[in-house]
């Protein structure tokens, strides 16, 4: 008989080889030969018909010459088929087996309830069908056995051990056979946590009066629910809100989390330390102005916190090396000090929210002066009424102070330039500047000579107080010499008349050159010679500034009388 086998859903027609027609009954019966395995009985003329057995399932259809038909096959028709025949003078028996390919369907995967991570998963894939054999996918792609991912030899089975976070995902099972496939999914929830939370910021410091809030994060499936510990208070909630901080607020802040799920937990603790904010520092020194080798105390008022910092600059750069710190940094000593420590000071608070700088103070050395200078080093020769313009300079700190001398006397001039009108020949001479510095009492000088050049007894360009005193002055002179003419005059009459009295000579005068009597004849003037010493030095004696001094010596004066 042919064919031996068929596939689910089709159908199949048993049919006899080398059929006879001389039989008059056939019987169709399923594994035995027994009564209630009896599916049809078919009459061949001249009976005719088929009586149905106990086994018939209104899908068998009897045919020409004992053939039997078999619709829509289950898997329940594979087995063993007997047909018997019987007549006058035949009789027989036939056997097929008839195998029914089931196609795949109801394939299903069996997994646990609930899948913890760590705990071992095991995933069963099972379908109904014939010659069934399994593959799996992990989302879209091939399952690959890893070092946790096990399969079993014909791949219904699948295994995670230890299960891993990573293997939540959508798993498919597929089961095939020669003519049919089918296939189901499973999605994979893995549960774990939570980690540690994270707590954002994870900033410790903040500044006074700011707000703050703090939010905690733990890896968690499902979510974790959150709760925070503050002293002996709790706060639900992801986020934890501070405004306005103050040092109340200082301590451990603790974030729970906490799966519902896995009934694990796990917390995180945040330190907040509230600072103030820092107001500019108040530096002062010990002296702005130093000498040489004198030791300067600096010092830096600023909060006393421990978590403040200072640090010093001098003009924007790091201070000497070797300067000295005390008490926190806040003190900076300078010993022995040297030029290059002169410059600007400052020094800088800071914490951990803030910073600020002092005031800027400045320490000079005290030096000099140095070797003071005239804009005009040489010999200066400049005509009489001109003016002279000096200028002294020399490098102090503090800056010099100026005094001017002529001829080694003291001038009314402070400054540092020094002018004077040429008038008088007595303008002639050495000039002087001395600096001073009055912090170390140091001086230095420089000295020029002015010579005088042109004899005019007017030069041009005179003051009215100078044509005044030369006014003044011719006055007075002529009033002078009238005066002793007069003198003169009135004393040589006398002598006269006292020798014509006598008739004999008369001495002169002490102190007085004495003048030859001659008496004179008629008609002849009367002539007396006197002679008058003057000294330069004699402070009551007018001279003209117009006119060069002269030296001591004898003046002659005539007087005439008639």
């Amino acid at each position: 008989m042919n064919p031996p086998e068929a596939l689910e859903g089709q159908e199949i027609n048993l049919t006899l080889k080398h059929a006879s027609v001389t039989f008059f009954v056939c019987n169709w019966y399923r594994e035995t030969e027994n009564k209630e395995n009896l599916i049809v009985t078919v009459y061949l003329p001249p009976l005719d018909g088929n009586t149905l057995g106990p086994a018939y399932t209104k899908r068998e259809t009897p045919g020409f010459g004992c053939s039997l038909l078999i619709a829509n096959l289950h898997p329940n028709d594979s087995g063993n088929y007997i047909v018997t025949k019987s007549g006058p003078s035949v009789s027989g028996r036939g056997l097929i087996n008839i195998q029914v390919l089931e196609a795949i369907k109801n394939i299903t995967i069996s997994h646990p309830a609930k899948i913890f991570e760590t705990n071992t998963t095991h995933l069963n894939c099972t379908a109904s069908g014939s010659d069934v054999s399994y593959y799996w996918l992990k989302g879209n792609q091939s399952l690959e056995v890893a070092d946790h991912i096990f399969l079993s030899s014909n791949g219904q089975n699948l295994t995670l051990k230890p299960t891993k976070r990573q293997d939540s995902n959508r798993y498919t099972c597929f089961g095939n056979n020669s003519f049919s496939s089918n296939f189901t999914s499973y999605t994979l929830n893995v549960l774990y946590g939570p980690d540690a939370p994270v707590i954002s910021p994870s900033v410790q410091f903040y500044a006074e009066s700011s707000n703050l809030t703090l939010s905690c994060q733990a890896d968690s499936n499902p979510a974790a629910n959150y709760t925070w510990y503050f002293k002996s208070s709790t706060y639900p909630g992801k986020t934890f809100q501070i405004f306005n901080l103050s040092s109340v607020h200082n301590g451990s802040y603790k974030c729970e989390a906490y799966n519902n799920e896995t009934k694990l937990s796990s917390s995180k603790i945040q330190p907040v330390c509230v600072l103030e904010t820092l107001s500019d520092p108040v530096l002062w020194s010990s002296a702005s102005l130093v000498s040489k080798e004198e030791n300067v105390t600096l010092h830096c008022r600023t909060s006393n916190s421990s978590k403040v910092t200072v640090t010093w600059s001098k003009d924007g750069a790091p201070v000497p090396v070797k300067a000295e710190f005390s008490d926190q940094n806040r003190t900076l000593i300078l010993p022995k000090f040297a030029q290059d420590y002169a410059g600007t000071y400052t020094c800088t608070a800071r914490n951990p929210v803030s910073n600020a700088t002092s005031n800027p103070t400045k320490i000079a050395m005290a030096y000099g002066p140095m070797a003071a200078k005239l804009n005009q080093s040489e010999a200066i020769v400049q005509p009489l009424g001109s003016a002279l313009v000096l200028l002294c300079t020399a490098d102090s700190m503090p800056p010099a102070e100026f005094r001017w001398f002529f001829n080694n006397t003291a001038k009314n001039e402070m400054e540092d330039t020094l002018r004077v009108d040429l008038l008088a020949w007595d303008d002639e001479g050495n000039y002087t500047c001395q600096a001073r510095n009055s912090f170390t009492g140091h001086t230095a000088s420089a000295s020029v000579y002015v010579k005088l050049t042109g004899e005019s007894s007017e030069p041009p360009g005179l003051s009215v107080g100078a044509i005044v005193g030369i006014v003044i002055g011719s006055v007075a002179g002529a009033v002078l010499c009238v005066g002793v003419v007069y003198f003169l005059f009135t004393k040589a009459s006398c002598w006269r008349t006292e020798q014509h009295a006598s008739n004999g000579n008369i001495p002169s005068a002490p102190g007085h050159n004495q003048a030859t009597d001659t008496k004179s004849k008629p008609g002849e003037e009367d002539i007396q010679y006197s002679t008058l010493a003057f000294s330069t030095n004699n402070a009551s004696q007018p001279t003209s500034g117009l006119s060069r001094p002269l030296d001591s010596g004898t003046i002659y004066s005539e007087i005439k009388k008639k």
